[in-house]
């Protein structure tokens, strides 16, 4: 028999009569076993709510303005949705007035809707002041144009360009002189591609001497070119401008259809 096997003999031999008391043994094992148990529990738990954080995380990323796929527009329960509405006379005259050299020389801000019995577009006039001359400046948009033509011999006093994205602009420049003043009239027709009709003009109404010739206007053609053909000209116009020009002046309706007045005419 080796030295080991005798060891381990003579030790069962001690013991086998040695009494055990299972109680703390059983009491220590049942805590372990719970705390194993809990261990394994608050793992799993930690491991969900990383998971979770992480899907929160990207879903938060793919949403955002930034995110893959968004192209830069809030999600459609966002309050960051832009609403639009049909431009008004107003707008119409906040838009000319923020397109002018200088809005602080502009003033008495009026205009209504184009047509007869049915709106077919929107018009605005400013006063425009400058150098010391006043003049009336207009924007009108249309939905449909008249034929666009120059009268003969108009020279550079009417010309008609076409624009790289198939415009069609018209400058037209008058001047009358007259026993009741001298007048400049300068002009500029835009009909879009898209079919809207742009028409900005600027009228100087100083009352002089007939025999001099009429002073210079606040505006140049060239200035009138540039307001006419800005991209803020739209059909659609958002509605936070709406809101804010809705108290510039009240519009003036459509003009209504004349009534008949032959005894045979019907109503």
């Amino acid at each position: 028999m080796s030295f080991e096997t005798e060891l381990s003999d003579r030790l069962h031999a001690e013991v086998d009569d040695t009494p055990v008391d299972l109680g703390p043994l059983l009491a220590e094992s049942v805590a372990y076993g719970n705390k194993l148990v809990r261990r394994r529990r608050l793992t799993q738990l930690f491991a969900g709510a990383a998971a979770i954080a992480v899907l929160g995380g990207a879903f938060a990323y793919a949403v955002s303005p930034g995110g893959p796929g968004a192209d830069g527009v809030a999600p459609a329960a966002s309050t960051g949705i832009r609403q639009n509405g049909a431009i008004t006379p107003q707008a119409a005259a906040a838009i000319l007035r923020e397109l002018l050299p200088d809005a602080r020389k502009a003033a008495n801000a009026r205009g209504g809707f184009e047509g007869i019995g049915t709106p077919d577009g929107v018009y605005a006039d400013l006063d425009y002041t400058d150098g010391g001359s006043t003049a009336m400046v207009q924007v009108r948009l249309l939905s449909k144009a008249d034929r666009m033509a120059c009268p003969p011999g108009a020279d550079l006093s009417c010309r008609i360009i076409k624009l790289a994205d198939g415009s069609k602009l018209q400058l037209v420049e008058n001047q009358s002189n007259g026993s009741t003043g001298n007048f400049k009239h300068l002009q500029a027709n835009l009909v879009r591609a898209d079919g809207l009709v742009v028409t900005l003009l600027a009228e100087n109404r100083e009352s002089e001497n007939p025999n001099t010739s009429p002073t210079r206007p606040p505006l140049s053609l060239q200035q009138l070119q540039t307001a006419v053909t800005s991209p803020r000209w739209q059909r659609q116009v958002d509605q936070s401008l709406l809101d804010a020009s809705a108290g510039l002046f009240t519009p003036r309706p459509v003009a209504q259809p004349s009534k008949p007045t032959s005894p045979g005419a019907t109503k």
